[in-house]
């Protein structure tokens, strides 16, 4: 029985500490614990609108055309400005690449390279700027000429060679016939990075590599041409420099050859490779919208073929057979086309990627010399009963059922169509998950967006984020997901042309419910244990009685006060009337009711009255 794989973070903490088997990849491991756990959850963290593109690059965020730079955490988990790049007149960046390195893996000697930032400026420049402070460190003039430009830039081999790509640009709209250029398609130049060097520039000429001859492009070691009749050639491209390459050429330094500086104005780079015939033809193939995809260990093709659109193929690059099940049919039903498309993950698995689900398949060996598809799991993504969104169909009079159609929900202008759209379906390499993006049409004008994670193995959906939406539209023209680890971000386009950017970043609710709860204590009172209830009761019992207590003696000096008040009185008026009056002493006074006290006062009162009548009378 195999050892089941440790989830908990701190017990695969000390394992890390301790270095009980534990490998690179560790800490992905802690983090995708952490990911999946239900108390951890995606939170909008902030978002931005722009006019201009926004793009997201190895996890920083590109405004303004690639001009601004935000990324890093700031306060709240929120993206910081970086720097901005400066370009000569303050030209446009068309497009740009991220050049990031390790110091592990950077060949002996070397002169102290730095993660890079590789962009086209005003469609002639190459410039590299430093990745982390934005400072501009190279910049390359490419090529002089009007008919060239350039705005692809991407890689050949990853982390080792780039190609620069131009488009051909007839201008102020003169037929290709009478421009004199119309027999090149375009112009690529190569380099490599760590240090950047220029390899080769050369051109495609449709004098070679055919006259149908519609587009060229350069990756994984191949030159593939595509031509208007859907067929799809490769040649080598290792091949092309070693033959057809006329001279070595350095950057900044002069060319004897030419007797000028290499990369500089007002010349450029030179063209230094010059294919004057179509070099051999590895492999060639027709098919649908020039569409092929290679991969696979070992070498193998998906494609479609001409008369059977929405169909994928895979065959086997080295005998073009096609494989046992090698057939994946489209259902046709959605507003886009399938797609099939070999994982990232480098396992050779295929994905399928139809209107409502996502499939993944393993290619395995048959026998020796042909090979099988096998399903490995199907991604329904779809809602079972779903229904149209209420308000859609409205009954008329007649009993007629007539659907609304609105501009800004494509998703319903069929009854047959599905209510959802898939948008991105990817790999997460360090955290070894599947995730998907899909579109969810609830309403007329209303849309939910999730992103869920997959088991890479089983398809088991292991987590679901609902993602906000930035613009009303129900619909948008772009919508693009980048997920890296504790990051995603969320970059929109709407019909209007407007773009917006969302990040979200991994949180935990558990410190979010103690906030909370901190919050409701201080706004209401705190709740007290029962013993404390009690004592604080008897607390303020004995403060009670004793205030009573002292009540009645200030109660009681108050009459003793009055009482002797009284008997002074009293002696005053018996020494008028020369009588002499028994003053019953303070202490028996105070001991006597308080109604026998006022019944004394009044008899009192009355004797004195008829004293002093007899007196009076006497003296008449």
């Amino acid at each position: 029985m195999e050892r089941e794989k440790c989830q908990n973070v701190f017990q695969q903490i000390r394992r890390r500490e301790y270095g009980i088997k534990q490998g690179p990849r560790s800490k992905f491991e802690i983090l995708k614990t952490l990911l999946l756990n239900e108390n951890y959850v995606y939170k909008d963290v902030w978002r931005v609108y722009s006019s201009k593109h926004i793009k997201t690059e190895g996890g920083r965020i590109f405004l303004e055309n690639y001009k601004e730079c935000y990324g890093g955490y700031g306060k709240g988990n929120k993206p910081v400005h970086l720097y901005s790049l400066r370009t000569p007149q303050d030209q446009k960046i068309e497009t740009a690449l991220e050049a990031a390195i390790q110091p592990e893996t950077l060949s002996l000697p070397h002169h102290g390279e730095r993660p890079s930032f590789l962009c086209i400026v005003g469609k002639s420049w190459l410039m590299r700027y430093d990745l982390l402070t934005g400072s501009l460190l190279e910049e390359v003039y490419l090529s002089p000429k009007s008919y060239c430009s350039f705005k692809d830039l991407s890689w050949n081999e990853p982390g080792k060679s780039i190609v620069v790509k131009s488009t051909h640009n007839v201008a102020g709209g003169i037929r290709p016939a009478e421009s004199g250029q119309s027999n090149i398609v375009g112009v690529s130049a190569l380099f490599e990075v760590f240090p950047l060097k220029f390899i080769g520039m050369f051109e495609i000429t449709r004098s070679v590599f055919g006259k149908d001859t519609v587009d060229a492009m350069a990756s994984s070691g191949f030159l593939t041409t595509m031509h208007r009749s859907g067929m799809v050639k490769l040649h080598s491209l290792e091949y092309i420099i070693q033959k057809y390459k006329q001279f070595e050429a350095d950057l900044y330094t002069l060319t004897p050859d030419l007797g000028y500086v290499c990369g500089k104005q007002p010349y450029g780079l030179p063209l230094n490779i010059v294919i004057k015939e179509e070099p051999p033809v590895l492999f060639q193939i027709r098919c649908y919208q020039n569409s092929l995809e290679v991969g696979g260990c070992p070498w193998h093709f998906i494609y479609t073929p001409p008369n059977k659109r929405g169909s994928f193929q895979v065959k086997s690059l080295s005998s073009e057979q096609l494989v046992k099940n090698g057939t994946l049919d489209s259902k046709a039903i959605g507003l886009e086309e399938d797609r099939a498309l070999f994982c990232a993950d480098e396992s050779g698995r295929i994905l399928h990627i139809d209107s409502t689900s996502v499939s993944m398949y393993q290619l395995d060996k048959a026998d020796s010399s042909h090979s099988e598809l096998k399903k490995c799991f199907t991604i329904n993504l779809g809602q079972e009963g779903q229904e149209p969104p209420p308000g859609t169909i409205t009954t008329t009079t007649s009993g007629r059922h007539v659907r609304r159609i609105s501009l800004g929900s494509m998703l319903q202008m069929d009854a047959e169509l599905p209510n959802l759209y898939i948008h991105n379906v990817d790999y997460e390499n360090e955290l070894n998950l599947l995730w998907t993006s899909v579109d969810y049409s609830v309403s007329e004008d209303k849309v939910q967006s999730y992103l869920r994670f997959h088991d890479i193995i089983s398809g088991k959906t292991l987590k679901e984020i609902e993602l906000k939406q930035p613009f009303e539209e129900s619909m948008h023209e772009e919508n693009n997901l980048y997920v890296d680890l504790d990051t995603v971000v969320q970059t929109v386009r709407s019909f209007n042309s407007e773009f917006a950017c969302v990040v979200y970043r991994l949180q935990s609710t558990e410190g979010e419910q103690s906030q909370e709860e901190d919050s409701v204590a201080h706004t209401k009172s705190p709740v007290e244990r029962p013993s404390t209830q009690r004592s604080r009761r008897s607390r303020r019992s004995r403060q009670n009685l004793d205030g009573e207590i002292d009540d009645e003696r200030t109660l009681s000096n108050t009459q003793n006060i009055n009482e002797r008040t009284s008997g002074n009185r009293r002696r005053s008026s018996r020494q008028d009337s020369d009588e002499e009056w028994s003053v019953e002493s303070s202490s028996s006074e105070t001991t006597r009711p308080r109604r026998q006290a006022r019944r004394g006062v009044s008899e009192r009162s009355l004797s004195n009255r008829r004293q002093r009548g007899r007196r009076r009378t006497r003296e008449r």
